[in-house]
């Protein structure tokens, strides 16, 4: 929608949220052209336009005038069929669909999120064992089927049994059986550190939560594998921190000389904080940290579990704000710390966003949603046909349901899947959003087909809902009938007064010299040309030649004569308006005789052309703005009269009155 347009519905349209009139006791108040307009319509803008904060409130009658004029425009846009533009459907459909999103958000399971949250709130030291699906070495997507699950969730609890046996080291279980190399090295093999339930899968998260201290979680499964957590430790979430440090680096791998510079220059560091020295300004002298030396050293709020374990237990165990720790090493070198703030973690009303969004992400949509879901199908006469989908889901043993292989054994099948309000709903349709929508958070064949049809009976019973927005709510109902009317004003209004008012010349003269006494002005007028000359011979000459020309043909001797200011060679600089006193120095000096003007450099003078417009305008043009708007409520009013003529309108005023 362009600016203009966008101006004209902020003007048109407001929102109103409540319900106006039960159907049930809406009689049919105006016909226009043979089309019914109910009493709730009416009310609707009526209520609008008219509420009590309104400085001008219109009576009644004139409002009903108001209203059958804005349905008679209406009616002149759809007989020239601007209702049936792709245009015109795009932008409504665009409105409609932005505004039934409310409409059609369902109630979600509060719980849920209640939930994530709380496990939000408690981290957890945990090592790690994945038994991954042999496809994953293979760096690309792929699938499982329920076998390929089995065989590997029995040598999970293989693992997992091996593990609980007494004596048993979980770190040496880790180096014959996880899938990442990388884990099995350094002196804990498999350990991943602190871990909040905000940071994992769903899946994982709970799975975490339900595995106490001290134990070995049951196989927990995902689209890599298996994993088993070992829970070394718990707590509760002890919220963020401000911190800065000054990285000096030192690695295991340097000389004993390389080391020992590292160390004087930690002691040299510590020394100079003793004597007060500000930590800000030794961060950027001594850091080496390149992200945070230039700040001060300053790294910024971040929560447990993000640094790595010897920064994290040392500056989430000071307590007091300003405490510099000593050296503390890392793999990285030498940190010393400064504690610059503590807040708790988030609120649940600023986490619930991400939340909701983690879940609908990870497999847990419908799930989420099932309130809202149970409403629809109580509302909407829904059944799934059990057998219907047997049949997909056997096929889904082996096959995954997204391949051509699954999609071409059920493309062609009319069979009904579901029924919703009635309306029969069949496989082929199904396999149709199948191939619309092939991306799934999970691999596994069985996990996938449930995720799909889930989504595929969302989609569906809000599509149902989607067609009954107007029959259900009035104040939706009135809302799209109001753009839908806005649009068509718009454009009619602009095709016949607006843009023809504007493009209409000979119109618009004729207009001004008929009514040009309207026009009037309080105080002079001076309007042509102002022209600045770079010699006082030259001057002299140019203002002989053109004494006797009008000074519109001054202007164009002097542009073809002499050029104007755009070259660089020019003599000339001319500049037009209309101007009254105090408006231009110029002006002012040489026509109204008042103050002295500086003239522009490199200009010896300047002389006006021009005439004087004491009480009137010259022409249209020296007051188009006023001229376009009068002339445009002129054809306004013509064209009333035209549609009055030409489409019947029938009024009940005692139904309006009641």
């Amino acid at each position: 929608m362009d600016y203009m347009k966008k101006v004209f519905f902020t003007l048109v349209l407001t929102v109103l949220s409540t319900s106006i009139w039960a159907q049930a006791n809406d009689p049919v108040v105006m016909k226009i052209n043979g089309k019914d307009i109910k009493k709730s319509e009416f009310e609707y803008i009526y209520n609008k336009n008219n509420n009590e904060e309104a400085i001008d409130k219109r009576s009644l009658d004139e409002y009903i005038t108001l209203f059958k004029d804005f349905k008679l425009k209406v009616a002149e846009a759809e007989t020239q069929g601007m209702d049936t533009t792709a245009a015109f459907f795009k932008e409504l459909n665009e409105y409609r669909s932005q505004l039934a999103k409310s409409y059609l958000e369902t109630e979600k399971n509060d719980q849920l999120i209640v939930d994530s949250y709380k496990r939000a709130n408690e981290w957890s030291e945990i090592s790690i064992i994945l038994l991954a699906y042999p496809q994953l070495g293979e760096n690309k997507p792929f699938t499982v089927t329920p076998a390929d699950t089995l065989a590997l969730y029995k040598k999970a609890l293989d693992v997992r049994s091996k593990a609980l046996k007494k004596g048993a080291k979980f770190e040496d279980l880790v180096k014959e059986y996880t899938f990442d190399e990388r884990s099995k090295e350094g002196d804990r093999p498999g350990y991943l550190g602190w871990f909040s339930g905000l940071k994992l899968a769903p899946v994982l998260e709970i799975a975490l939560a339900q595995t106490p201290k001290g134990s070995i979680s049951k196989p927990v499964r995902t689209p890599q594998g298996y994993y088993l957590f070992n829970v070394l430790n718990k707590k509760a979430d002890p919220g963020e921190v401000n911190a800065a440090h000054i990285l000096i680096k030192s690695a295991s791998t340097d000389t004993d000389s390389i080391q020992a510079v590292a160390q004087a220059q930690v002691a040299e560091v510590l020394q100079k904080l003793k004597d007060g020295v500000d930590f800000g300004d030794l961060a950027k002298e001594y850091s080496q940290d390149p992200g945070s030396a230039a700040e001060g050293g300053n790294l910024s709020w971040f929560s447990f579990g993000q640094m790595v374990p010897e920064f994290n237990e040392t500056i989430f165990a000071m307590k007091e704000i300003g405490e510099v720790s000593q050296a503390v090493k890392t793999q990285f070198g030498y940190h010393i710390i400064k504690l610059l703030g503590k807040r708790p973690s988030a609120p649940l009303d600023e986490l619930r966003s991400q939340l909701e969004t983690k879940l609908e992400r990870s497999g847990s949509f419908n799930t989420l949603h099932q309130p809202g879901i149970d409403k629809l199908k109580a509302e909407y006469p829904y059944k799934v046909n059990t057998a219907a989908y047997k049949l997909l889901q056997n096929a889904a043993n082996s096959l995954y349901p997204t391949d051509s292989l699954y999609l071409t054994q059920f493309e062609n099948n009319q069979e009904t899947l579901l029924t919703v309000a009635g309306q029969n709903i069949s496989i082929a349709q199904f396999v149709e959003y199948l191939k619309s929508n092939p991306r799934s958070y999970f691999n596994l064949t069985t996990e996938t087909l449930k995720e799909k049809f889930d989504s595929f009976e969302y989609q569906t019973l809000i599509d149902t809902e989607d067609k009954n927005l107007e029959n259900k709510y009035p104040e939706f109902k009135n809302l799209v009938q109001e753009y839908h009317d806005g649009i068509l004003l718009f454009e009619v209004s602009n095709k016949e007064v607006w843009d023809k008012a504007s493009a209409d010349t000979e119109g618009l003269e004729k207009f001004f010299e008929a009514n040009k006494s309207n026009y009037t002005w309080d105080e002079p007028h001076w309007k042509g040309y102002i022209v600045w000359v770079k010699n006082a011979k030259l001057q002299k000459k140019i203002q002989k030649a053109i004494a006797k020309m009008p000074y519109e043909v001054a202007a164009k001797y002097l542009t073809d004569n002499y050029k104007n200011e755009a070259d660089s060679l020019s003599q000339v600089k001319i500049e037009k308006g209309l101007f009254t006193k105090g408006q231009n120095p110029f002006v002012d000096e040489a026509f109204f005789n008042q103050g002295k003007a500086e003239l522009p450099a490199g200009y010896t003078g300047f002389f006006l052309t021009g005439v004087s417009l004491p009480t009137l305008p010259e022409n249209y043009t020296d007051v188009r703005g006023l001229v376009i708007t009068d002339y445009q409520d002129y054809l306004e009013h013509e064209w009333l009269q035209q549609l009055n003529a030409k489409y019947p309108v029938v009024i009940y005023k005692e139904l309006i009155e009641k």
